[in-house]
Formats: structure tokens, C-alpha cells, sequence
């Protein structure tokens, strides 16, 4: 009995050491949406700088598919060790309310480390459909009901359900046009092929200077700083339209403490440096840092609040 005993001792220091040492190779960041929307712009703007902190390259993996479930269960499947994490998004607090049978359980699969930002979400037209303002948009979708196409990231995810609000509140219908990203659906409102889409507002700024897409209306209770001519959906009497959104890092369920502990230590001096919150900010998000139990607490408050935005618009 005693030989048996000393054999978990031994390994004890062993475990130790290597989350002391952790990393000691690459770590890969799943996105589990197509390159170019708003969560991929965020992870690679803090993948590198995590990368200098931890001394190993961050490689951003992105696996887009199925409203983000594809990726994400990548993540809640692999090996608790550090070494694969995820950076997720709103779509993660709305997926248990839209899809049945999810092949991971949300809040027992994951150890969450940090919310990293925040941001609000910017309805955009191209200049093809000739509206400038909401009202004039409301005005021809009454005209043309189930005309007007809206492209999203995909059925259920924040853009899809922002939508939803906006139908419900302006008394309207569009058709919905799901993609697997909102790279994807950025591109298809671009060449006319689609009419509308909810962005980031940072991921079309160079679209925004160009004229290749046209602002209309962004959500928040007061004008945002990155776009202060853009009126509110709550200026223009439709305050219901009024979806967060976020993003955060996470890792598979059973990572250890020590590695929790330093992943969430990085990513505070990441979101400590003055340049990288400006350069977050330029992009539409607004640094916002909080850490473990707190990013728990915050993710299953976001989950009750999307349950109820689902069963309002009848998903």
C-alpha cells in the first residue's frame, strides 16, 4: 500500500513543472468562423501579442461552420493541456437556445478564461438598393415585403437574431441568407448580391471610407466613437434593437489551474497596453476585461438573455 501511495507524489512534482514550464510548443486558436468577420479580426489582433508574453507562436485556426458549433466543439473535445484554445463569441451564448442536441454542454465543457471585448453591431446596406437612412429602409421594405435580403453569419447566430429584432420592431419581412461567416456575408452585401448584414464596425471601416457600404444604424444606447454621425436604432424609435455582443477566450474543461491562471495573466497585460486597446478600439471593439469567475458569471448571464431574444422572435 505504501509503494502504491508515493506513486501520485512522484508525478505531482512532474505536473507541477510542466504547467511551471507551460508552453513549451505552439497553441493553437480556434475561430470558429471563416476568415475575415469580426471574431477572426479580434483573435489576430491579440494572438500575436499573446504569443511574445508566452515565447511560442499562436496559430489561428479557423474552423467555420454550423453557427460556430463546429469549431467550438473542437475545443470542448480536446486535450485539456493549454494547448488548444478558443476564441469565441456571442454566438456561443445563443447556440444552447437555437440548436438542439449541441455536441458539447456550454457551461461543463469549457473553462473560461477572459472576456476580452465587447462591441456593438452596425447594420450596413451597398448603394444599389438606394436607401440612406433606416426609415427609408423600413419605408421599402413595407413595399416590398420578403424582397430585401439580409445576409448573415449564419441561422442563429447574433446577426440572424438581430435581424429578427429589427423585422419584429419595424413591422417588416426580408429574407434571410445565411452564410457560413461574416467575411462571407461582408462580401455578398459588397457586390449587391445581398442588401443588408450586422457588422463589426471595424471589420468594413475601409468599406465605410469607400462607399462600398453605407451605414444606417448601430446599436448602443448613445452614438458610438468610431461612427458618432451614425444614429443609434434606439434614436430613430426603435430602441428594442439593442443586441451586445462579445467575445472571449476559453479553453477545454480540465485544463489545470496553474494554466488557466497564466493564460488569464497573459491576456491582462495584453489588454493592458495602451496600443492594443487603441488598436481594438479603431476596429470597433471596446477592451473589456474579465477574468475567470467573473467571464463565467457574464457568459451564463448572456446565455438567459439571448434565450429570451430567441423565444421573442420565435425561433
Amino acid at each position: 500500500m505504501p509503494r502504491l501511495l508515493l506513486v501520485p507524489a512522484l508525478l505531482l512534482p512532474m505536473a507541477f513543472a510542466s504547467a511551471a514550464d507551460y508552453p513549451i510548443r505552439p497553441i493553437r486558436v480556434v475561430v470558429p468562423f471563416v476568415a475575415g468577420g469580426g471574431t477572426d479580426l479580434l483573435a489576430r489582433l491579440v494572438a500575436q501579442r499573446m504569443g511574445d508574453l508566452l515565447g511560442q507562436q499562436i496559430v489561428v485556426d479557423n474552423r467555420g461552420g454550423a453557427a460556430s458549433t463546429l469549431g467550438t466543439q473542437i475545443v470542448a473535445k480536446a486535450a485539456p493541456d493549454g494547448y488548444t484554445l478558443g476564441i469565441f463569441d456571442t454566438a456561443f451564448a445563443i447556440n444552447p437556445s437555437v440548436t438542439k442536441n449541441l455536441p458539447y454542454d456550454s457551461v461543463r465543457d469549457f473553462a473560461f478564461i477572459a472576456i476580452i471585448a465587447t462591441s456593438p453591431s452596425l447594420l450596413v446596406t451597398h448603394p444599389g438598393l438606394k436607401v440612406r437612412t433606416l426609415q427609408e429602409l423600413i419605408a421599402l421594405a413595407r413595399r416590398k415585403p420578403g424582397e430585401i435580403k439580409f445576409a448573415s453569419s449564419g441561422v442563429g447566430t447574433s446577426g440572424h437574431l438581430t435581424a429578427q429584432m429589427f423585422m419584429t420592431a419595424a413591422k417588416v419581412h426580408l429574407l434571410h441568407v445565411p452564410f457560413k461567416g461574416a467575411g462571407a456575408s461582408i462580401v455578398d452585401v459588397i457586390g449587391g448580391h445581398t442588401d443588408l448584414t450586422t457588422v463589426v464596425p471595424g471589420s468594413v471601416a475601409p468599406h465605410l471610407k469607400t462607399g462600398a457600404l453605407l451605414p444606417l444604424a448601430i446599436t448602443g444606447k448613445q452614438p458610438y466613437h468610431m461612427l458618432p454621425d451614425v444614429p443609434t436604432f434606439a434614436s430613430q424609435g426603435l430602441a428594442s434593437v439593442n443586441p451586445g455582443a462579445f467575445r472571449f477566450l476559453a479553453a477545454p474543461a480540465g485544463v489545470s489551474a496553474p494554466v488557466q491562471k497564466k493564460l488569464a495573466g497573459v491576456m491582462r497585460t495584453v489588454l493592458e497596453s495602451a496600443d492594443l486597446r487603441k488598436r481594438l478600439a479603431d476596429n470597433g471593439f471596446d477592451a473589456e476585461l474579465h477574468t475567470e469567475a467573473e467571464a463565467r458569471a457574464y457568459i451564463t448571464q448572456e446565455m438567459r438573455k439571448w434565450q429570451q431574444a430567441v423565444k421573442e422572435a420565435g425561433l
